[in-house]
């Protein structure tokens, strides 16, 4: 694998991933990663036949080199029969190199909206250069993964067979979630975001949302769960100074299931989003959710009956719906309810369809 996700070095885990990559391991001879990654890291071994390898790069620029080096000293030593990517762009290019000079297979993963996308594109002008990358690369894999039926039909729309891409969502463990001894009742209204550190995530509409509620309602608390540079940067930038955030830049992804219990509504304002895992586990968790119209969203949430879908970059419209359940406890209770069977039948532990993706593509 050539992934971007540092947690798979031991360290600012967020979520399962470790755990994920772990349970792919058991149905794998040997299953080593290589991370984008600064300096200073060690090889982190995720179990016995697990382990994760940093780039430990000296700048972003180098990251290609690093981990082109470390995957041909790799396929020295061992025989691989796939490469999987994490995204369509330089871990791609990585896993594109690799396929050529040592003829495995090649699947990458679309963890991400990318195609299609304007507000993608809108973000930094460099995913333009990354759309084109990926248009290569994607040209030249055995397989694609994406995670919502909307991303798949955006690569058919762009001329991708519908017979190479596959259609499977980030594992997530249910059973954790059906936890109703944790269900509080409090005279306290809370209004939770979960989401990384990322512009996707539209932080400057979320507190323009946050600002709204709190004008209209008095005993409401607002909660946000991992943070960082992006959400204080937006912070900094907000008009109200006075809009108190209660923020937990990191928790241990076991803790998680708490925080959604303590919600009343669980709310995402991303401006792109390939799934949304969050939706899901506090929909599992019997919490309706209001979020953006998103692809991922789109796949997740039925407007209107396990939570509500508004227009991108719309903060009075997040408002109004995150009010409206606000008010009305017994709406928001039903659409949680809803929401958790609806869970039960469209998602589950899909860690075995992933496997058998890797067994098809490997015998293409």
């Amino acid at each position: 694998m050539v992934s971007i996700d540092r947690g798979l070095l031991g360290q600012g885990q967020l979520g399962d991933v470790v755990q994920r990559h772990k349970k792919y391991g058991e149905s794998v001879e040997r299953l080593d990663i290589i991370v984008f990654s600064g300096k200073g890291f060690e090889p982190y071994k995720i179990s016995k036949n697990v382990t994760a390898y940093p780039s430990n790069s000296c700048c972003g620029l180098k990251y290609f080199c690093d981990a082109k080096k470390i995957g041909k000293n790799l396929f020295k030593e061992n025989k691989y029969d796939l490469v999987v990517t994490q995204e369509p762009f330089l871990t791609g290019l990585v896993g594109y190199c690799l396929k050529r000079k040592f003829k495995a297979k090649l699947l990458v993963h679309f963890h991400g909206d990318f195609w299609q996308n304007k507000n993608w594109l809108k973000e930094q002008k460099i995913n333009w250069l990354f759309l084109l990358i990926s248009k290569f690369v994607v040209s030249k894999a055995d397989g694609i993964r994406v995670m919502s039926e909307g991303q798949k039909n955006k690569l058919i729309n762009t001329g991708i067979k519908k017979e190479k891409i596959r259609v499977i969502s980030t594992p997530v463990n249910l059973e954790k979630y059906d936890r109703p001894d944790l269900d509080k009742e409090s005279t306290v209204k809370t209004v939770l975001h979960v989401g990384r550190d990322d512009k996707v995530k539209g932080y400057d509409i979320l507190l323009k949302a946050f600002d709204l509620v709190d004008q209209k309602l008095s005993n409401v608390k607002f909660v946000k769960v991992l943070g960082g540079k992006e959400f204080s940067k937006a912070i900094d930038n907000h008009i109200n100074k006075n809009l108190h955030i209660t923020t937990y830049p990191q928790i241990d992804h076991e803790d998680l299931a708490d925080f959604y219990y303590q919600a009343d509504v669980v709310v995402l304002s991303s401006t792109s989003e390939s799934f949304g895992k969050v939706l899901v586990e506090a929909n599992a968790c019997g919490k309706p959710v209001v979020s953006t119209a998103t692809t991922g969203a789109k796949e997740i949430i039925k407007n209107g009956y396990n939570g509500y879908l508004v227009a991108i970059g719309d903060a009075q419209a997040l408002a109004d719906k995150i009010l409206e359940l606000l008010n009305n406890p017994i709406k928001a209770k039903t659409m949680g309810q809803k929401g958790r069977e609806l869970m039960k039948e469209k998602f589950f532990d899909n860690t075995k369809k992933i496997i058998d993706l890797w067994n098809e593509v490997v015998n293409l």
